[in-house]
């Protein structure tokens, strides 16, 4: 039978993004001072994750399936901010000359980006103090930089998809892309 505590409608969402060093937090407790909060989001768009694996069936003389082959796992996920601040010019020109006054101005140099930036992200959403979480295990990389839209009649944004690629196997050969967590939002330590 169903259970509808495993079915949930978000009403609050955030991104965040750190350098490869930032410790992931567990249980539920807040994200330290390296995190970078992305800003306000699309929540109509929300957060998209997409998984791409390549395969090829095998077949013998007489067109008999022997075997199929799945290689090259994937893992994508896609946002759209709607703020131009620090953590999202980090994202789509990292390495940019940009200095922001935290009210919503700023000025400065937009250099071609570094395409091999690499930085941890963490996808949180929230009802109450009911948290879910994807924090990536190793590392993202920005893959692509889409549309960025500004007219007279919606919020300016931009679509920015990364690639989340996971730890060296360990000694059972697993690899992890994610810690994640859904449970409530913690201040203290458990203990």
């Amino acid at each position: 039978m169903g259970n509808t505590n495993n079915a949930s409608v978000w009403a609050y969402a955030d991104v965040y993004i750190a350098p490869l060093d930032a410790a992931i937090p567990e249980n539920g407790l807040p994200f330290g001072p390296e995190w970078e909060q992305v800003g306000l989001l699309d929540g109509e768009e929300g957060f998209t994750e997409a998984i791409e694996v390549e395969s090829e069936d095998l077949y013998a003389w007489g067109g008999v399936l022997v075997a199929s082959t799945h290689n090259n796992f994937k893992v994508t996920r896609k946002f759209l901010p709607f703020e131009d601040n620090k953590a999202v010019y980090d994202l789509m020109y990292p390495g940019h000359g940009v200095a922001f006054d935290g009210e919503g101005g700023y000025e400065g140099q937009i250099h071609v980006p570094d395409m091999q930036a690499k930085f941890k992200i963490a996808f949180e959403t929230r009802t109450g103090d009911l948290i879910k979480r994807t924090v990536s295990a190793n590392y993202a990389q920005v893959a692509e930089r889409g549309e960025s839209t500004e007219n007279a009649t919606e919020l300016a944004k931009r679509e920015i998809t990364v690639s989340i690629y996971p730890t060296n196997a360990d000694a059972d050969g697993a690899s992890t892309l994610f810690y994640t967590y859904k449970g409530q939002a913690t201040t203290e330590p458990a203990g």
